[in-house]
């Protein structure tokens, strides 16, 4: 006989205080978002406005009435330490709910919250639709994911797989095991997120190289097609070597049949990703330059990643000048609260990117110096280590954020690589082996093009073990095409 029971189920949860939030949400965006963010806020806040000719600092801010801010302002202090710069192990701000967590109170602290002021929800929200289609990939993906994730959890962790691990073609690029550890969850629970990422639209998102990503497409255009899966899945490199009539061999068909398979893979989109960022060309700012003073590379932030922001003394006194409702004065109270909690996140931003960059160049030296060949693997937790961040911190901060090099302009997260083991024991970034073996394809006879064979044979010469594999994978990635694709007759 089944049975029905209700259980109260209390759980430990942790909180995220609206500050924080708009703190990780605005380390995430580039100075351009973070601009635009900005003016829609200040539209709705009136004593915030941009610098002119004089400021207000935060200490000659109006007396705020003794409301128990203080100790609510420590507290968030507290979260943000824990949360985003990794300092505290104990001052956690937890809390305990019932049920699946996904109510609104769930985001608010206990009590009274001034922070939380309706007209910043206001501007998130027009900030994210507002967002230009060459920016759009990640916040589609967001999007998508909001309304699928059953738990917090489940968010949590497609948040940072789509803004960690998606590349601009929507190839999901990182390791399940890994950000697993990170987040300090099960890796079948990232397999599940992945899964789910993986039905999203553009169709082929999620995908870990091009015939993954076309077999995706193919379940979704030609279901019943099964002949079209087999070609893919089982002859993808026989096919892109042009190998039509071992293909027909050995899938017991005609030619003229793998002839017209190839032509449906030919309608499904390698790179859906890059939809979203085709059309017109977004104009790209660094947020930091790299300066070379005496001997030593010293990162700086640029005019475009410091906003000027300050309290607008004019209204102040205007306010100061009447008498107010009780309702004014909660009306001005959250207004200033908001205006101050933005102003300290920007700054906080700021650091934070610098100190992320700062690392990024002490790490690269090489690079700065001789160029991209000279590249030296680093990753996240390297970084993170260094300037005592989270490594989603990391994440979030190295995305869509760019650099000015002697080298040239690059995003921060072009930097993050893996190594490979040289014959003389030094590591090697795999974006300096990327770069070597372009070189070789750059200067190869177009009449004779190399194979991926002969390619890892003059590297090996060089001193770098690369197996074919590796160096297909690695073509492949670039977007170069195989040797027999590549002959000029």
């Amino acid at each position: 006989m089944i049975r029905f029971e209700q259980q109260a189920r209390q759980q430990q949860r942790q909180i995220l205080a609206p500050q924080m939030q708009q703190s990780l949400q605005m380390l995430q965006m580039n100075s351009i978002e973070l601009d635009q963010f900005i003016e829609q806020t200040i539209e709705i806040n009136p004593f915030l406005d941009r610098v002119r000719s004089r400021e207000t600092a935060l200490s000659e801010m109006p007396p705020e009435p003794s409301t128990g801010a203080e100790d609510s302002d420590e507290k968030i202090e507290q979260e943000y330490e824990q949360a985003v710069l990794g300092r505290s192990d104990d001052d956690m701000s937890l809390g305990e709910e019932k049920g699946d967590g996904w109510d609104e109170a769930y985001w608010r602290r206990e009590g009274e919250d001034f922070s939380r002021n309706p007209d910043m929800d206001d501007a998130w929200r027009y900030y994210q639709d507002s967002i230009t289609q060459s920016e759009s990939l990640r916040a589609h993906l967001l999007d998508q994911m909001r309304i699928t994730a059953e738990t917090p959890e489940e968010y949590a962790i497609g948040e940072r797989i789509i803004i960690g691990d998606m590349d601009e073609n929507g190839y999901f690029t990182g390791s399940a095991s890994e950000i697993a550890q990170e987040l300090n969850v099960s890796e079948s629970a990232v397999t599940a997120v992945l899964d789910t990422i993986r039905k999203f639209e553009p169709t082929g998102v999620g995908a870990t190289d091009i015939a993954d990503c076309l077999l995706l497409q193919i379940e979704v255009e030609f279901p019943d097609n099964e002949e079209l899966k087999t070609l893919v899945r089982d002859h993808w490199e026989d096919l892109t070597q042009g190998r039509i009539p071992q293909i027909a061999r050995a899938m017991a068909v005609t030619p003229e049949r793998v002839e017209v398979l190839k032509t449906l893979v030919g309608r499904l989109d390698p790179f859906p990703g890059r939809e979203y960022s085709s059309g017109t060309n977004a104009y790209v700012a660094p947020e930091v330059v790299v300066e070379q003073v005496d001997d030593d590379y010293i990162v700086m932030l640029t005019a475009d990643a410091m906003p000027a922001l300050a309290i607008n003394d004019a209204y102040i006194k205007e306010v100061r000048s009447k008498k107010i409702s009780k309702d004014e004065r909660t009306y001005i109270r959250e207004h200033l609260e908001t205006a101050r909690w933005l102003m300290r996140n920007i700054e906080r931003r700021q650091e934070t990117i610098r100190k992320t960059a700062q690392a990024i160049v002490d790490a690269q030296r090489a690079f700065l110096e001789k160029g991209v060949e000279h590249m030296k693997p680093l990753t996240l937790e390297e970084v993170a280590n260094k300037v005592g961040l989270h490594e989603s911190t990391i994440s979030r901060t190295v995305n869509g954020k760019y650099i000015q090099t002697p080298q040239g302009l690059f995003e921060l997260k072009y930097f993050f690589s893996s190594g490979l083991r040289s014959d003389g024991g030094e590591a090697q970034s795999s974006t300096a082996i990327c770069a070597q073996i372009k070189k070789i394809i750059d200067n190869e006879d177009k009449h004779k093009p190399l194979s991926d064979q002969k390619i890892a044979d003059i590297l090996k010469k060089q001193g770098t073990n690369v197996a074919r594999r590796t160096i297909a994978k690695y073509r492949e990635e670039m977007g170069i095409f195989p040797a027999k694709m590549r002959r000029s007759y």
